[in-house]
């Protein structure tokens, strides 16, 4: 019996397609709290990076990735995929966003995830812009952010995207704490790659070799200590401890004897 979220018979589509499918369908309707953001094309990435004007970039076999912490850094591509996030969010409602509360942006190819963050709320966007189609991706976020001034613990991930389930190349954005001098994203089989860290968000595009499920992103402070990991691939609201903040209100996390501080964030 065919599952229904199986393809059509792939003898009756062009080669490939079958998988496309797939990761299309698997990535509209995976839950808002648990998804990835808009999966980054499956072209392999190059090992060389170039930094110019502030704009991480990287060619590969179809065009260029960029990582802009901030709307100062955006190419081109990456301005009009920004453009159709807020155009999206305008329909919705969802809140009050603008080109300058943009945090962190990246894209591959015709794929871009970014962050805005508001005096009051956050707002993510994924979106795929293939040539001559109509622009697809989804939007989140909240209004009203409680917990906008504080961290669990010394970094939070918001926006994951990869191209496989649990690992490939993947693509990052998140916060952390002034404590934070340096964030690491170890692939899990010994390859390292280096997060950009600005105004208290950071963002990568992984290098070199591809992401596996034991991904962890490490925090250092300034003398080089390892003060936090954390598994990439687990959903950003879930956590071992609770964490409460200066007045010992739970913040993030169950209620339990085992909280630990939450950490005051600035951007």
């Amino acid at each position: 019996m065919k599952d229904i979220l199986d393809t059509p018979a792939e003898r009756d589509l062009p080669p490939g397609k079958a998988a496309t499918m797939r990761v299309d369908l698997m990535t509209s309707i995976r839950r808002p709290r648990r998804r990835r953001a808009v999966r980054l094309g499956i072209a392999t990435l190059a090992t060389a990076a170039a930094v110019v004007a502030g704009v991480s970039m990287v060619p590969n076999g179809d065009g260029v990735r960029n990582l802009a912490m901030g709307s100062s850094e955006l190419s081109p591509t990456l301005h009009q995929a920004m453009e159709q996030c807020l155009s999206w969010n305008a329909q919705h409602e969802r809140l009050p966003v603008s080109m300058d509360q943009l945090a962190v942006a990246a894209e591959q190819d015709h794929r871009a995830v970014a962050l805005f963050i508001t005096e009051t709320g956050y707002f993510t966007c994924d979106v795929s812009r293939p040539p001559h189609e109509e622009a697809s991706g989804g939007t989140s976020g909240e209004r009203v952010w409680p917990q906008r001034n504080w961290l669990p613990g010394p970094m939070q991930r918001f926006v994951l995207s990869s191209t496989d389930w649990d690992g490939g190349d993947v693509a990052v954005t998140g916060r952390v704490s002034a404590r934070v001098d340096r964030l690491v994203l170890e692939h899990g089989d010994g390859h390292t790659t280096t997060a950009r860290l600005a105004n208290g968000v950071f963002g990568l595009l992984s290098e070199g070799a591809t992401v596996n499920e034991k991904a962890e992103l490490v925090a250092y402070d300034a003398t080089g200590a390892e003060i936090d990991r954390r598994l990439l691939f687990r959903p950003s609201d879930e956590f071992d401890h609770c964490y409460v903040d200066s007045s010992g209100t739970l913040v993030y996390g169950e209620p339990g004897a085992d909280c630990r501080p939450a950490e005051r964030w600035g951007q």
